[in-house]
């Protein structure tokens, strides 16, 4: 049972608090008393240290999409490190995933490579700032963008800074950055079309960009209502700033990501996860006039955004990445949906049976459970209480007991490695987990 003191999980934290502050190299991973070591994963299942089978559903918060160790991937991993894992030198894998991309989603003319969700955002917002010669950008309240420091500005907020609900406050998410941070970055409040036009029309000459995730997990995966959607992308346009669409998660959605399911059109996308194939990648891609910017115009004069990084666009992240891609078809994010939707009602006929004021939201492959019934439609709809977050955590908790992998702040996802069984298995251990979590 977890906790066990007892457990090679817990041993094992107590060596690595020795050498890793907090025990972790990523906070995400830390469960309290002591994470989940795993030892291995094999399709929807991953087995501790401990021998404990859970199904996977955080698939390394989203990344993993065709489940673990998956055969096509594994081999074509394996040829490519045969042949070198990664050289100071271009490669032709690099070109075949980056044509793959353009050829899926419209707004795709070229791709450049990074190794995180966090670069790709970061160099898109650079790119932004050096096609349009403003500093600013404007982000949605509660939303996760990686570990930039303006691009977390009011992640988390509490009720006592986030200001006025139709104009947010900027409230930096790391101790020590700069208020200059603050200053750089405006709040728009998720769902509030009005409110977006006034502080994209306020910030006018100094915004270089709008950044957007249309299915915000950290604001609860709310449906984007297309008014605000609409409101957000005219008004930038109208002031000459870019739209920057966050597709690290929503990518995920569909054959063209989420933005081809709602026929948008962005300036940049940032992407990572799933188009890595399990290993660690990103990418900002867009229209060819803006992703200019890295180009060097004359072949000798230094880019207007110069970007490396060691391993972008190392080898095996490429052909991984590849290998993972020509397996996703329509059918195959078709198939996710229809898992989402059975695990998203299934979810919710348990909260009805067992009389809790419980409630689940979420799209294709993604969902979140609520421990409320607030209307969900922005960060503070969605925002825990300190008791509620408390539920969540004995959820995560009762969860691992009953054989599931699950985040301790409600988001889950899906892959195609599971079947009509591993879902009701999920339904089966939240409705397990709901006598002792209580409503």
């Amino acid at each position: 049972m977890f906790p066990d003191p007892q457990s090679r999980s817990a041993h094992l934290y107590q060596r690595a608090r020795k050498v890793l502050p907090d025990g972790v190299s990523r906070s995400t991973v830390l469960v309290r008393p002591h994470p989940i070591y795993v030892a291995e994963g094999e399709g929807a299942w991953i087995t501790d240290v401990d021998g404990h089978r859970l199904l996977d559903c955080n698939n390394n918060f989203t990344a993993i999409l065709l489940g673990h160790a998956n055969p096509v991937i594994n081999d074509a991993v394996t040829a490519q490190l045969a042949a070198g894992s990664a050289f100071s030198l271009a490669t032709e894998a690099e070109i075949e995933l980056a044509e793959t991309l353009c050829d899926r989603v419209p707004s795709f003319d070229r791709v450049r490579f990074c190794n995180s969700g966090t670069e790709a955002v970061m160099g898109a917002i650079k790119a932004a700032r050096a096609f349009t010669g403003r500093p600013m950008i404007a982000k949605v309240e509660g939303s996760y963008h990686g570990t930039y420091d303006h691009a977390e500005t009011s992640l988390g907020p509490g009720t006592d800074e986030w200001g006025d609900a139709d104009s947010p406050a900027s409230v930096p998410y790391a101790a020590g950055a700069p208020a200059s941070v603050a200053a750089e970055t405006a709040i728009l409040p998720y769902n509030n079309p009005s409110a977006a036009r006034s502080i994209i029309d306020r910030c006018a000459g100094d915004l270089a960009a709008v950044l957007i995730d249309t299915l915000p997990s950290r604001v609860g995966f709310p449906q984007p209502d297309p008014a605000f959607l609409d409101a957000v992308v005219s008004t930038a346009e109208s002031v000459g700033a870019l739209v920057i669409l966050d597709e690290v998660i929503t990518f995920r959605l569909g054959i063209a990501g989420n933005q081809g399911r709602l026929a948008m059109n962005p300036d940049l996308t940032a992407l990572a996860k799933i188009i890595g194939g399990g290993f660690p990648v990103g990418a900002v891609a867009g229209r060819a006039e803006v992703m200019g910017v890295f180009e060097s115009p004359d072949g000798d004069t230094r880019p207007a955004v110069p970007s490396g990084g060691t391993f972008s666009a190392n080898s095996v992240t490429m052909v991984a990445g590849q290998a993972c891609l020509t397996q996703l078809t329509d059918a195959s994010f078709a198939r996710l949906a229809d898992l989402g939707v059975r695990a998203r009602h299934g979810l919710e006929r348990v909260f009805v049976d067992a009389g809790v004021k419980w409630q689940v939201t979420g799209e294709g492959s993604l969902f979140r459970i609520h421990p409320h019934q607030r209307t969900v439609l922005s960060y503070r709809d969605a925002a825990h209480s300190p008791s509620e977050a408390t539920r969540m955590a004995h959820l995560q908790h009762q969860l691992i007991n009953r054989g599931v992998w699950y985040s301790g702040y409600g988001m889950g996802c899906l892959s195609l490695a599971m079947d009509e069984a591993d879902i009701d298995h999920l339904v089966g251990a939240v409705a397990d987990s709901l006598a002792e979590v209580g409503g």
